[in-house]
Order: structure tokens, then C-alpha cells, then sequence
């Protein structure tokens, strides 16, 4: 699932969006599991782009110009990131960048 935000001045309304939610408005952001082909169609489109995320590079290859074990922020379609996670990349997720506290003991 990529989160989006809407570059145009219309309303975006995702097939999974809850009842009586009005939709996503220019400048705001949103997490949507579109197909692949609908997620190309819009950020080809100019009507969304893909808010960047924090990759590590876990495996043993330079992927996008990043060497194994560095971390890095891009905007990858849900396509390419399907292709590169496990293998090559993982997300930061923001919990596990988090340190566990000092002992005061």
C-alpha cells in the first residue's frame, strides 16, 4: 500500500474510501492500494503522486544508486517496489527506527 497525495484541484475518492467520506482534496494525503496499471494512470496523469517512504537495502546489490545497508527516501511505484522488496529493499517503518529506552537501573 502506498500513500498518496493529490496534485490537482479535484476530489479523489478511492473504491475503498469508508461511506459518506467525502474523498481527498488538492494537497491531502491518503493510503490506497490501487492496481498497478490504475496507480500509473494517475501519477502519468498528473492527478497523484506517491508521498516518498524510507528503503534500507538488504541485499547485495546498488539499487538506485544506494549501496547495501544504507537507508534512503523515494517515491516507488507499487510495481517496482513489488519487484525490489525482500530481495533487494525493506520499508523503515517509523516503530522500528525508534530506540528502546535506557535502563535507569
Amino acid at each position: 500500500m502506498n500513500k498518496y497525495r493529490v496534485l490537482l484541484p479535484l476530489t479523489v475518492t478511492p473504491r475503498d474510501v469508508e461511506p459518506g467520506h467525502e474523498g481527498y482534496k488538492q494537497g491531502e494525503e491518503f493510503e490506497c492500494e490501487f492496481p498497478v496499471d490504475e496507480e500509473r494512470n494517475y501519477l502519468d496523469g498528473g492527478l497523484l503522486e506517491i508521498v516518498p517512504r524510507e528503503y534500507k537495502v538488504v541485499g547485495t546489490s546498488v539499487v538506485h544508486g544506494h549501496q547495501p545497508g544504507e537507508s534512503f527516501l523515494m517515491a516507488l511505484p507499487r510495481g517496482e517496489e513489488e519487484l525490489l522488496l525482500g530481495y533487494h529493499l525493506e520499508r523503515v517503518d517509523a516503530k522500528s527506527k525508534a530506540k528502546p529506552k535506557a535502563d535507569k537501573g
